[in-house]
């Protein structure tokens, strides 16, 4: 799901603080450098409380595993800053010994370009996530490190909460759109303040693109006030396949193009669990930022169509990612699969083609065991928030969509499974799309796949790629930040 990480909206993101560490004077190589010299050189330069790891260290393969292993490239050292300052020197040394480098959080990525890099510095930003709430309670300065379930606990503290990707998305829009200001190293380890009156053109695009532009060590979010408390109703139903379409049509319904009540959010996937059905069932998640008796109107019709199974619960906001199966210690969030996600962005559902897609998973799971830990996943959220902003303002370019699909694929890491996987998440794909025509491709940049055209993933207006194109030789001439679904 879209809200299970901070670093996935934003990209390799954040800081914190303190001590500055002496310039470093070193020539060019030509050659890789050792460890010994790497440690020498780099470890003198950072901060007190900053930490190197090599391949030959315990610890090297919980920094570099992620969620796929698919976007795992390959990395001759990893750093950990201890302060905001080491971020900067660790991008200057990767370019003064002509070595490529990747600032990650959590690691959730997947786009293919991930695991391009080469004997690569992986600058880890996990230790930087300090948390402050301004005084006048309207935003909140995070380090690079933090993600959403830190920032929730934190904020609730203060009965205050942020926008973490679709969570009330109705009520303030996309994390982006609730950007004040950014610290950002780029590509030469420059360190730049961004916002609306500082660098705005990157501001433009790193809200959308940022990837591409330079790292984020700390930035300032808007953040609000509960609207109705912080407690949230959730209910979870299972439906058989055989109730696809009177599922679909019902939940169209309630979706109304795009026009979904604030307050409510819903989440499905296609999934096989042989302990409910034999074949793959619909699970079916409604979220309601209230009271169950506030929610009745628009959960009833589900229960109505008499699912197999329904479950339901009132949680605090900060834990319903755990609570729903969705946090980073839930099934979805396990690390040491490869994954590959497949996503479209849709207008609405069309019932028959979801059938098809059901239809492909089926065979799927039954013809390629392997690939029998995959699902579906259908995203239809509140959108008021997003649809208020000009389109024009960030980089963020389909917020026409009202509703996102993806196939995301998860086996065991072997070429056979990689091609499989492939093929029917590109089948997928193109089901969606051809049930949707004239519509073109819209794929949502954090769950791309990395086989899709510049214009799918940033859109199609011959103005937005100028433009795109235009901040990357200003910021990034020489393709530094190219690891992530790069605009050249």
């Amino acid at each position: 799901m879209y809200f299970t990480t901070l670093s996935i909206a934003l990209l390799s993101l954040f800081r914190f603080s303190s001590a500055i560490p002496t310039s470093i004077e070193l020539v060019p190589r030509q050659s890789t450098p050792s460890a010994s010299k790497i440690q020498t050189h780099l470890g003198s330069k950072l901060c007190g409380r900053s930490s190197i790891y090599f391949p030959s260290s315990p610890e090297f393969g919980q920094y570099t595993e992620r969620w796929s292993t698919e976007a795992e490239g390959d990395i001759l050292v990893v750093v950990v800053p201890g302060c905001q300052k080491d971020v900067a020197t660790a991008v200057k040394f990767a370019n003064l010994v002509n070595l490529p480098f990747l600032a990650i959080n959590r690691g959730h990525g997947t786009p293919s370009a991930l695991s391009t890099i080469k004997h690569g510095i992986l600058i880890k930003m996990t230790s930087l996530d300090a948390i402050e709430i301004a005084a006048d309670g309207k935003t909140a300065t995070m380090g690079g490190g933090v993600y959403v379930d830190q920032a929730l606990a934190k904020l609730a503290e203060s009965n205050k909460r942020l926008v973490p990707a679709v969570a009330y998305m109705g009520y303030a829009g996309l994390v982006s759109d609730n950007i004040v200001e950014m610290d950002v190293v780029t590509a030469d380890g420059s360190e730049i303040k961004v916002s609306q009156s500082s660098n705005s053109d990157l501001y433009w695009g790193m809200r959308g693109a940022g990837h591409n532009y330079g790292i984020v060590t700390r930035f300032k979010h808007k953040i609000f006030d509960y609207p109705k408390g912080q407690d949230t109703y959730y209910l979870t139903y299972f439906f058989t396949g055989e109730q696809l379409e009177v599922f679909f049509r019902q939940l169209n319904r309630l979706l109304n193009n795009g026009n979904l009540p604030k307050d409510l959010n819903t989440y499905a996937i296609y999934t096989l669990n042989p302990a409910i059905h034999p074949k793959p069932v619909i699970l079916f998640q409604v979220y309601y930022f209230g009271t169950a008796a506030e929610a009745l109107p628009y959960v009833q019709p589900f229960l109505d169509l008499k699912p197999i199974i329904v479950t339901n619960a009132t949680t605090a906001y900060k834990d319903l990612a755990r609570e729903t199966g969705t946090g980073l210690g839930g099934p979805i969030c396990a690390p040491g699969r490869a994954q590959a996600s497949f996503p479209v962005g849709l207008k609405e559902y069309n019932i028959e083609a979801n059938r098809q897609v059901y239809r492909l998973y089926s065979n799927m799971v039954t013809q390629t065991p392997a690939l029998n830990n995959s699902f579906v996943q259908f995203e239809g959220y509140a959108l008021q928030g997003m649809k208020a902003v000009d389109p024009a303002s960030s980089a963020y370019a389909h917020r026409d969509d009202n509703i996102l699909v993806s196939f995301l694929t998860s086996y065991a890491p072997f070429p056979a499974n990689h091609i499989a996987a492939a093929e029917y998440g590109r089948q997928a794909r193109q089901i969606w799309v051809d049930g949707e025509k004239p519509r073109q491709l819209n794929v949502y940049t954090n769950y791309a796949y990395g086989d899709e055209t510049l214009q799918q993933v940033y859109g199609y207006e011959p103005w937005r790629l100028e433009r795109l194109r235009a901040l990357k030789k200003k910021w990034d001439p020489k393709g530094k930040f190219n690891f992530y679904n790069p605009i050249f």
